[in-house]
């Protein structure tokens, strides 16, 4: 590699930060504190209970904490509110369990939507008979909600950690470069190079024309050259710097690459980046002696701002393939027949459905009984939440999920919304 020739790319590996601690009352109220990923979720699939799991949503943000009176803890009480009204008529054993539950939740639902609390975007998973909690807490805010159902509802966690996927945050100054990880809000540094002026150089600069009248001229001349070649040398460390993240962000499967630098060394750097096989997006600050939060905080708008552009390209590539006869489905019915035999690796859908479908005692998802289903002596049970069904089986078979905003979902409003690549 062209670091030990030039001795001017210098790598640090950086440890990642502890975690800030995450909010408990000391007796120990929240049976575990969650960070968010898959894993997560997969526990979250699994937490059910005999009368359900209450799940609740909350979210603030810098200008919602300086607020008088937040509105995140009058949502939550007008979402309880719709709550009661559901369960009305439903089996009185079942109303009494869940009354009783959020009776015993006042402490946690405060500290849920206190909006001086960490986190912007904060989850609570209860079991209605159990009274066992889990906590989600996380740098992208929530909408408030609450819902009962049989197992926790994770659809909001689906959408935040296919939004706050990883990418790769590139700061270059004339010090070096630092190459942060941004999850979910948050970012962390990974490594560093540091750039330095090769002896040799440094020798040739003290051994250049002495400060006479007659060496006035050659000294310029020297001058220019002595920062030709250290200009060279930034070149090449650049390329190194770039070469190095190419390989990280490849071996880890990320598709983002902000770059923060100065006007000058940005334009040095861009074109080099351009030919990484990501996305390069440029910060509007430099970012040079910025701690990592300052840092997430600063590019989250830009991250988001392509995100639509992906929602896009993703619903364009389903339809194409769907429709030309390779590896896609549209449709409830080809998507369910997919998840149900494990084919699906991308699973799209538009993020306003709410819909009802059917579950088989083998646990098969059909949005309709028709066909060899209507026939079949196969016992079906109505399941009012289709959507996060096929959410949850996506998930265990480690397919990725993807929610559609509005108008990239419109590709798919021919075939009820809902897409999927698929594994062959």
């Amino acid at each position: 590699m062209r670091t030990a020739r030039f001795n001017m790319l210098r790598r640090y590996p950086v440890r990642p930060a502890v975690p800030d601690a995450l909010p408990s009352d000391g007796d120990g109220r929240y049976g575990r504190v969650m960070n968010l990923d898959d894993t997560t979720i997969r526990d979250l699939i699994g937490f059910t209970d005999e009368h359900g799991v209450l799940s609740f949503y909350a979210g603030n943000t810098p200008a919602q904490a300086a607020e008088r009176q937040p509105t995140a803890p009058i949502e939550i009480r007008n979402q309880l509110k719709a709550l009661r009204a559901r369960l009305n008529g439903s089996d009185d054993g079942m109303v009494r369990a869940v009354e009783k539950r959020l009776d015993a939740l006042d402490g946690a639902l405060e500290e849920l939507t206190d909006a001086r609390s960490p986190g912007r975007g904060r989850a609570l998973f209860v079991g209605v008979d159990s009274g066992e909690q889990q906590f989600v807490n996380l740098q992208i805010p929530f909408r408030e909600r609450v819902v009962h159902r049989d197992a926790a509802y994770v659809r909001p966690l689906v959408a935040a950690l296919d939004e706050g996927r990883e990418a790769g945050i590139l700061v270059v100054s004339h010090a070096g470069a630092r190459l942060l990880t941004w999850s979910l809000g948050t970012a962390r540094d990974e490594r560093r190079w540091e750039f330095e002026i090769p002896e040799q150089v440094l020798s040739d600069e003290k051994a250049g024309p002495s400060g006479n009248s007659e060496s006035g001229m050659r000294g310029r001349q020297h001058r220019e050259h002595l920062d030709d070649r250290i200009d060279e040398h930034r070149r090449r460390f650049l390329r190194d710097v770039i070469e190095d993240v190419g390989t990280e962000l490849e071996g880890q499967g990320r598709d983002r690459l902000v770059v923060a630098a100065t006007p000058k060394i940005r334009d040095e750097v861009v074109p080099m980046a351009e030919s990484l096989k990501v996305r390069v997006l440029i910060a509007d600050r430099a970012f040079e002696d910025a701690a990592p939060h300052e840092i997430a905080d600063g590019v989250w708008d830009l991250l988001r701002s392509v995100h639509l552009d992906r929602e896009r390209a993703l619903a364009t590539s389903v339809t194409e393939r769907a429709l030309g006869g390779g590896a896609g489905a549209l449709g409830l019915r080809h998507v369910c027949d997919a998840l149900n035999e494990g084919r699906v690796s991308h699973l799209l859908y538009d993020d306003r459905l709410e819909l009802e479908g059917f579950v088989s005692a083998e646990g098969t998802l059909h949005p309709r009984v028709e066909g060899v289903m209507a026939a079949s002596d196969v016992a079906l049970e109505r399941e009012p939440f289709l959507v996060e069904r096929m959410i949850e089986a996506a998930i265990r078979s480690n397919a990725l999920v993807t929610p559609l905003q509005e108008e990239p979902a419109a590709e798919l409003e021919e075939h009820e919304g809902v897409g999927a690549l698929l594994r062959w």
